[in-house]
């Protein structure tokens, strides 16, 4: 009795095994296992929220993501970005959404530019603000979610101006009561962030940021080059101020940098209606010299953009015009003229800029690029390709 029970397990297990392995030569069966589609079969792709697919008949099925599409440049050769602009705790969701548009049209690098506060244009210490200032964690995140998206970082703290506007000042113009306990309570701030820094393998730390009154003080700039490297292994970068590159090579620190910085806001002397080749013309009042002045084996153009509006060319560092001509081509025609002047004397550019706190869209009125001609620009001079994106067939 119990080898006739035996003979009719086995049987059956064999009568299963035969069963699935035909069902298997079954195209439509083969399909809902391996989540492909079956030769010959219209499959309609739907993404939700979870990255899930569901095809016509209904089946579930996880599908990767495309792949981006290639970049013309590595960070090696030619730093590609964009500066994020992040005040108060960032928006993490939208972030990312950035991050991969940036990788997207071409960018390999991204720095992270939020503020740090003083009091008064006099006042002798700085600091980080409770609310305006993010917090570590969240520059960890942020940090992260960047590299991601395989983007190089740059962490730029940088002096916000609130303050200093009331008084008729700008971050070039301060006068601390007391230099050296500035330079204490700045070093003391800095070495926060390096840490940060040094732990995300970040590429990149600017230690400051168009301090022009400030910039004399050489010994001390070296003092806090010096310590920061005590902390941060990575590569060090100042930003000066386009109306100061003429000084830069006679200020000691300098040759203690990575890398000299430019926030190449150059006024161009052109018409409203100036096309690439006007502007490009306009820029060789600016070019010619600045391969002279910078006496530095590394410069990278660390801000350069306008807002879209006819004319502000003139003054690329204005951040309205509230006369002006809305014209968004004129803006694309700035990108193209000054990639290809600044490109050969840089080994970067990164463009300003992209307000995380903002919404961007084709009507906004700022220095982002994004959702307009000038984006069009940017893939075209940073991508090998456009990107075809999933097909979905109706």
């Amino acid at each position: 009795m119990n080898k006739m029970r035996i003979s009719v397990v086995v049987c059956a297990v064999l009568a299963l095994i035969l069963f699935v392995q035909f069902e298997l030569d079954d195209p439509r069966i083969r399909h809902h296992i391996s989540g492909q589609p079956a030769e010959g079969q219209t499959v309609t792709i739907i993404q939700s929220s979870e990255d899930e697919y569901i095809n016509r008949s209904g089946a579930r099925q996880f599908t990767p993501e495309p792949k981006p599409p290639d970049r013309k440049y590595e960070v090696g050769e030619f730093q590609a970005g964009m500066n994020l602009l992040v005040y108060g705790q960032p928006d993490l969701e939208r972030a990312g959404i950035y991050f991969k548009q940036f990788r997207e049209i071409g960018m390999n690098s991204v720095t992270i530019t939020f503020p740090f506060y003083q009091s008064g244009w006099q006042a002798s210490e700085v600091s980080a603000d409770a609310v305006m200032t993010p917090s570590l964690s969240s520059l960890d995140s942020l940090i992260k979610a960047a590299q991601r998206e395989e983007l190089s970082v740059m962490l730029r703290p940088t002096m916000d101006e609130q303050s200093l506007i009331a008084t008729g000042h700008w971050r070039g113009q301060i006068q601390p009561g007391d230099p050296a306990a500035w330079f204490d309570s700045y070093q003391s701030l800095l070495l926060e962030y390096a840490e940060l820094a040094e732990a995300n393998e970040v590429s990149y730390f600017n230690i400051g940021t168009e301090l022009n009154s400030m910039e004399s003080y050489s010994d001390k700039w070296i003092e806090l080059i010096n310590a920061i490297r005590g902390r941060y292994s990575g590569d060090l970068i100042y930003s000066f101020n386009w109306d100061t590159v003429e000084s830069v090579s006679s200020l000691n620190f300098v040759q203690h940098l990575d890398h000299v910085g430019i926030d190449a806001y150059f006024p161009l002397d052109a018409p409203d209606s100036a096309d690439v080749e006007e502007l490009s013309a306009a820029w060789e009042q600016w070019t010619v010299d600045l391969s002279k002045q910078l006496d530095h084996p590394s410069v990278i153009i660390t801000e350069a953009g306008m807002i879209p509006v006819a004319g502000a060319h003139r003054t690329p560092y204005a951040w309205s015009m509230p006369d002006g001509v809305v014209d968004r081509q004129a803006q694309a025609n700035y990108y193209s003229a000054t990639f290809s002047a600044l490109k050969p004397l840089s080994k970067g550019i990164y463009w300003w800029g992209v307000a995380l706190d903002q919404e961007v869209d084709v009507e906004t009125v700022d220095y982002s690029p994004l959702h307009g001609p000038a984006e069009d620009v940017i893939r075209k001079l940073l991508l090998k390709g456009e990107p075809t994106g999933w097909i979905v067939v109706p």
